[in-house]
């Protein structure tokens, strides 16, 4: 369910950046729209690394490698655990930083 819903937000993303562009509003618009696009684009790059992760123990031969599939579970439940502490951090500072 999550990489459903991690491949569902990159679609959404991209969808918005492209209305974006459309109405004409770029990178380097204005302080505004260059903090949208770094600020979702990290988000995204981050999303595009636990949903290979999950897309690795998913779809990885765990029968002749070095690591089990539970390890390799484990090691991605990590990376998403942390992400989920950092986004949350970013949007308690965002928000107390008004």
């Amino acid at each position: 369910m999550t990489t459903i819903l991690g491949v569902a937000f990159l679609i959404g993303q991209v969808v918005a950046w492209r209305q974006l562009v459309g109405e004409g509003i770029y990178l380097a618009s204005n302080p505004a729209s260059s903090f949208f696009y770094i600020f979702t684009g990290a988000h995204a790059l981050h999303l595009l690394g636990g949903v290979g992760a999950l897309s690795y123990v998913a779809w990885r031969n765990f029968e002749r490698a070095q690591v089990t599939r539970v390890v390799a579970a484990e090691v991605t439940s990590y990376y998403w655990h942390f992400m989920d502490g950092l986004w949350l951090f970013l949007l308690v500072l965002l928000y107390l930083g008004k």
